[in-house]
């Protein structure tokens, strides 16, 4: 008796661990963490493993999800059996500082479910490669840089000239020029050279433009907000990013100038730069800008002649930063071949104008005029594609 018993708990034990056992849920890493420079944001790709061991465990359906964070993007959000889940990193609107959001994997009826992953991204506030300062105008300079913005004929995109507007552009006692940051780290690999951007020396100004035609619906209107720049040396040679929007101010936004010149300038914000007497063009496609401050303003005037003949111009400070704003050459053959450019003007502002034209009276200008004529176009060709209402 005693000896069958002793064979029956020896069988019994032999039975259980030969079994699958319960359905049991793990991951891999219970943490991911990631860092980078604010000046060089990128798409990152990570990954957990998702282990399913005990009975049944190779047909059982698992299930992934996340807090919502607008940075990370779930590429496999389910799978059967064991396996991996991953997502995407774009952590490209993000201020300094450290966000978490978490990834939880759910497989009904297994111990250990949901699992969840935490995943940290760490931004750090590194210092710009391109700042500006301040200082008092040598004798004759002012006049030789109204003449050469003049010259230049710096023009906002889709509706015209700004060289009208020079002498109010230019303060009186002062000049804003761009510096080389003396923060800005040095490169880690010796002999490497900094990122290619516009060169020190050159000069910025901050344009806050509204233009509406004789109607007041958003086809007619146009509102931008955004920065320029030039080369004093080379008249021929400006850049410019602006965003299209009714803000005064605004955070970090993402720049495409494809998207933004699609919708005719009404939505997005766009960007570029052109060397006009090499026919070298660079235009901005990815990267972000920022305009922190939009205040100071001085006296409004109404603009006598040129193309913005009519309008108003209001002088005002601006403060704001474009980080890695990166600008692939499109035609010509200027060096270099991609601009990227990392400046922080919300320390030291740069001077500007909030410029508003209503077409055709009082402003008279063309360019408003051929630009109103396209937003008209583009509407009348998005009524043509639109699909016929059901009844």
């Amino acid at each position: 008796m005693a000896a069958a018993l002793t064979g029956s708990v020896v069988a019994s034990g032999c039975s259980e661990s030969t079994s699958p056992g319960a359905l049991t849920l793990a991951v891999t890493s219970a943490s991911r963490s990631f860092g980078v420079n604010q000046d060089s944001v990128t798409v990152s790709v990570d990954s957990a493993g998702v282990r399913l061991t005990g009975s049944g465990a190779s047909a059982t359906r698992w299930t992934a999800t996340h807090g919502g964070a607008e940075w990370l993007t779930l590429v496999t959000s389910s799978g059967t059996g064991s396996g991996a889940v991953r997502w995407v990193l774009y952590p490209i609107n993000l201020a300094p500082g450290t966000y978490v959001d978490t990834v939880t994997v759910v497989a009904q009826g297994a111990k250990g479910s949901p699992a969840v992953i935490l995943d940290s991204v760490t931004i750090r506030g590194t210092p710009a490669q391109l700042i500006t300062v301040r200082r008092a105008w040598l004798p004759g300079e002012r006049a030789a840089a109204v003449a050469a913005f003049q010259a230049n004929h710096t023009t906002v995109p889709y509706v015209g000239d700004l060289s009208d507007l020079a002498p109010s552009l230019f303060d009186p006692d002062s000049v804003t020029v761009i510096i080389a940051n003396p923060l800005y780290p040095a490169p880690q690999t010796p002999g490497m050279p900094l990122a290619p951007a516009f060169a020190t020396g050159w000069g910025a100004i901050g344009v806050d433009i509204f233009v509406q035609g004789k109607t007041s619906t958003p086809w007619d209107t146009l509102s931008w907000l955004g920065v320029m720049w030039w080369n004093p040396a080379d008249t021929t040679w400006k850049g410019w990013t602006i965003r299209a929007t009714t803000a005064t101010t605004y955070s970090l936004y993402n720049v495409s100038t494809s998207a933004f010149d699609a919708s005719n300038g009404t939505t997005g914000a766009g960007g570029g730069e052109a060397q006009q007497s090499t026919g070298t063009y660079w235009e901005a496609n990815s990267g972000r800008i920022q305009i922190s401050y939009n205040a100071g303003c001085g006296t409004t005037t109404t603009i006598p002649s040129g193309v913005w003949k009519g309008g108003t111009t209001t002088p005002c400070t601006f403060g704001g930063r474009l980080v890695t704003l990166t600008m692939p050459r499109v035609t010509g053959t200027t060096a270099p071949a991609t601009q990227t450019i990392n400046f922080d003007f919300r320390t030291v502002r740069i001077q500007g104008s909030r410029i508003t034209c209503v077409f055709p009276t009082p402003c008279t200008s063309v360019g408003v005029s051929a630009a109103i004529a396209r937003l008209h176009a583009s509407r009348a060709a998005s009524v043509r594609r639109a699909p016929a209402r059901q009844p």
